[in-house]
């Protein structure tokens, strides 16, 4: 018998812009990117900033031009690579964290206005 341990290898899940992991809040399923606004090959990293188009129903990148009165802005929880502009993506997001700000992508004033008292930006 060979009492050996076995060594795994695993991708670490934990996103690298969370601060911590207390408190943390997951929309309920995944999110919707809105495909046709984005390139071909375009990847969306983990911590960008998405809101909802009230229009469409799907989620876009947040622009310097988006009011701070934008409807459900979250954070999306890992990259996601557009294969196809006609076929939209869809990604986890967080609602609620506390998070590095220099980890993440496309955070603007009105995000953290929209998003105050639900994501933590670090201090």
């Amino acid at each position: 018998m060979s009492l050996k341990p076995k060594k795994v290898q695993f991708e670490n899940e934990q996103p690298e812009f969370l601060r911590d992991a207390k408190n943390l809040e997951w929309t309920v399923g995944n999110i919707t990117l809105d495909s046709s606004k984005l390139t071909e090959g375009q990847v969306i990293k983990g911590g960008t900033a998405v809101f909802k188009n009230t229009e469409s129903d799907l989620f876009e990148l947040v622009q310097t031009s988006t009011p701070e009165s934008m409807t459900a802005p979250v954070l999306t929880g890992h990259a996601v690579k557009i294969e196809d502009v006609q076929v939209n993506e869809q990604v986890s997001a967080l609602r609620k964290a506390s998070v590095y700000e220099e980890l993440l992508t496309g955070v603007t004033n009105n995000f953290k206005k929209a998003t105050q008292g639900r994501i933590t930006f670090d201090v």
